[in-house]
């Protein structure tokens, strides 16, 4: 079970939304943080927070860990206090001063640096160059975004830094009296910062809580797969309820008899459920031995950040117990119809045999036929589901990448706050650590990438060309790269040249080009070589901890086309893009990229050699393959497909399962009329096909009621749940074709079985 902040639904961020974004994270300077204090009238508190890596010397090797800047109510704020020790509070803050050099520490850096040792406090880190002395050990289950070390937050003021800032609402506060007090606050605050921190159209102000903020699609992911957990469920009990029906079928001598010497209705009533309860119950035991191991399969599937790391799922009591609640409840009302069936006829109309005849049978026949219906219908729904799933995936997985992930290893070098200052130093460590790299025998090509790897890449501006109007600008990714780039992540030049080292070195204002934005931004024929580009983002404040070129230019001459790549995920096709020399804005930190002539995996301990050869302090961190990038992109899908195609084939077979129990028991229970057709002439084929006819029919309605409720929850689920692809007529005409197939599989055992009657030998079956 995963445990939520106290008032958890009134913690949360205020995130901005139009049509062009739907979820547009909002960044705060140190100023108008103290600001909303002592303005906003709907918050009870706020509370804020400054993630980023930093580099821990002293202990061994040095290594990348998760500094966290907080503000010094932070665990007040999210109601946590320390497992041993204190957090830091309000006094730990300095009046216009720093901060104390005061460390809280995660329980899992506790164990995994100081080995759970007791002594911990007063003991002392290193972060960058910062000497923080620890003074408390945070409990197990708070992780907070995998943190690793949370220090006060210095409140001076920084322009060209941002913040995020968590609100607790009051209760009963709208989201239109948020809306109403943060539009105007917000259309202030963003004259006060660059342009890129707020979206450039109009913007509407939304409340979203943690737990939204964490799950975000896949809260809704995980609701439409306890859905269909429910319906597997449906379908077992459909099961259930028709062997029970089938039971109590071949025991209504014995019902009889226990009427005729004194047994009531209820009496009988009581037998039945008891029995159809301890069956349930058992079931259920089995099926909480079947979760203990699945549930650790599930565990290792889930994508990386579906939910906090913190969170420990489990089986736990409360959820035992609702597993045994389920269990007698499924066991008494899907056993109660058979039970009030089989309590219910005559003694007289047993004895007879007459509980066989028109009146009951047929009564019996049409709940067997309602229960068969609703599994179908149900397992339709649940196929459906699958194929959705599955035609997202493969969807995913075959678009045009513009680029080959193979082969091909990343990892990341975040800078020391202090350290490599100089943008002549900078430059140096990044070209002598790539450099190095590739001089290893089996590197292809290696670059520096300083805005992320693919997927997702580039700072998102506006290019300003020089033979259009500003006010025309298009939105485009800006890639700050190292010469051997596209060799490293496999693009194709298509026209121009590459960016040469001569650029990289002397931070030459050149560009290469996306083929997507010199076709649109180039049409009728025009020539992209030789024109200018501006990048708006450079006309505004830089962060403070990217360095900018001696001799920085913001007008770029277009040199070169590429192909375009995907920079924006799987699900968006490629943006617009332009690449330029990394020496131009070199920042804090670069990824690595290097293409391997074998396992790029191999080449990891040769990374870190090449960095140590450089700088024996500089650690690295995230080294991972692109086709690991890719795995995270599609991990949700992923998730998804396997867990709907699990469901959709115990679905199918439960609705299999039901479909021979139906078949075998009506072939059993209209024995005697098979035979009388065969002694009157009809052959074996005629049986079959009335037995298999009679099959049809059942199929054919719930193949139709399914068919509807299909089409329904795939318009539903398409843009609602991550992973999901759209239903189409080939999917709605293959699931179908699919159970069809496999129910007619399913019952011609048991009619096959009906042709192989002798006639005497029915016509004596009682």
């Amino acid at each position: 079970m995963i445990r939520i902040p106290i008032a958890a639904d009134r913690i949360g961020q205020i995130v901005l939304t139009n049509k062009k974004n739907p979820r547009w994270d909002v960044g705060y300077t140190k100023a108008q943080y103290t600001e909303l204090k002592s303005r906003l009238r709907s918050m009870e508190d706020l509370a804020a927070v400054d993630s980023h890596e930093a580099v821990m010397t002293g202990k061994g090797l040095a290594e990348v860990v998760r500094r966290a800047r907080c503000s010094p109510n932070f665990f007040d704020f999210f109601g946590v206090p320390p497992l041993f020790g204190r957090a830091f509070t309000a006094r730990d803050q300095r009046v216009n001063a720093m901060p104390e050099s005061i460390a809280v520490v995660s329980y899992k850096f506790w164990q995994r640096v100081f080995q759970g040792r007791p002594d911990i406090l007063g003991q002392q880190i290193r972060l960058n160059d910062d000497v923080y002395t620890i003074v408390g050990v945070l409990p197990v289950r708070f992780t907070w975004m995998d943190e690793d070390v949370y220090v006060p937050m210095d409140m001076k003021s920084n322009a060209g830094q941002l913040i995020l800032v968590f609100f607790r609402i009051r209760p009963g506060v709208s989201e239109r009296q948020i809306d109403a007090e943060f539009q105007p606050i917000f259309q202030e605050f963003r004259r006060q910062v660059p342009r890129y921190a707020y979206p450039e159209s109009a913007f509407k102000v939304k409340f979203l809580n943690v737990n939204e903020g964490i799950l975000g699609k896949f809260a809704t992911t995980l609701l439409v797969l306890f859905g269909a957990v429910t319906l597997l469920l449906l379908i077992g009990c459909g099961n259930v309820a028709n062997l029970l029906l089938a039971r109590a079928a071949t025991r209504e001598g014995e019902m009889a008899i226990r009427v005729s010497i004194g047994a009531t209705r209820m009496r009988l009533v009581r037998q039945l459920l008891t029995e159809s309860v301890l069956l349930a119950l058992t079931g259920g035991i089995f099926g909480i031995g079947l979760a203990y191991i699945g549930v650790r399969a599930v565990i290792a599937l889930m994508p990386e950040y579906s939910i906090p790391h913190e969170a420990v799922i489990a089986l736990n009591w409360p959820v035992l117990w609702f597993a045994v609640a389920i269990s007698i409840l499924t066991g008494i009302i899907f056993g109660l119809a058979p039970a009030l069936q089989a309590s219910g006829e005559t003694q007289a109309d047993t004895l007879r045999g007459s509980g066989r005849g028109a009146g009951v049978g047929a009564r019996r026949r049409r709940l067997h036929d309602a229960l068969m219906i609703a599994e179908i219908t149900l397992s339709l729904v649940l196929l459906t589901g699958a194929g959705m799933a599955i035609r997202g995936l493969f969807a995913l997985q075959r678009q045009q990448l513009g680029y080959n992930p193979r082969n091909a290893l990343t990892f990341l070098m975040p800078l020391s706050e202090g350290r490599y200052s100089q943008w002549a130093s900078r430059l140096a460590l990044y070209q002598g650590v790539v450099g190095s790299l590739r001089r290893t025998p089996q590197v292809e090509a290696a670059a520096i990438s300083g805005a992320g790897t693919p997927p997702y890449n580039g700072l998102q501006t506006k290019a300003i060309l020089d033979h259009r109007p500003a006010t025309q600008a298009p939105d485009v990714r800006v890639n700050l790269i190292q010469d051997g780039y596209f060799a490293a992540v496999g693009t194709r030049l298509l026209r121009g040249r590459d960016l040469s080292v001569a650029d990289v070195l002397q931070a030459r204002p050149v560009a290469v080009i996306t083929e997507n934005m010199a076709k649109r931004e180039f049409s009728g024929g025009k020539d992209p070589l030789g024109h200018h580009i501006q990048v708006d983002l450079f006309t505004q404040p830089i962060p403070p901890q990217y360095l900018k070129a001696p001799q920085f230019s913001n007008s770029f001459e277009i040199v070169g086309v590429v192909g375009s790549a995907r920079n924006r995920g799987l699900n968006e096709p490629p943006m617009e893009a332009m690449f330029i020399p990394y020496s131009m804005l070199l920042p804090p930190g670069a990824f690595v990229i290097a293409r391997t002539s074998g396992d790029p995996n191999k080449l990891i301990g040769a990374a870190r050699e090449s960095v140590r050869a450089v700088d024996k302090n500089q650690p690295i961190t995230l080294t991972r393959t692109l086709e690991g990038w890719l795995d995270t992109a599609t991990a949700y899908q992923s998730f998804s497909t396997f867990l709907f195609g699990v469901f959709g084939a115990v679905g199918m077979l439960l609705a299999c399962a039901g479909v021979f129990s139906v078949v075998s028991y009506s072939v059993e229970h209209r024995t005697r009329e098979f035979g009388i057709r065969m002694a009157l002439g009809a052959n074996p084929r005629e049986v079959l096909k009335l037995v298999l006819t009679a099959t049809s029919r059942v199929l054919a309605v719930g193949l139709i009621v399914g068919l509807v409720l299909s089409v329904l929850a795939s318009r539903t689920l398409a843009d609602r749940m991550q992973g999901m692809g759209a239903g189409d007529p080939v999917l709605f005409a293959f699931v179908p074709a699919l159970l069809v197939l496999a129910t007619l599989i399913a019952s011609l055992l048991p009619a096959r079985s009906a042709t192989r009657i002798q006639p005497m030998e029915a016509l004596r079956h009682n």
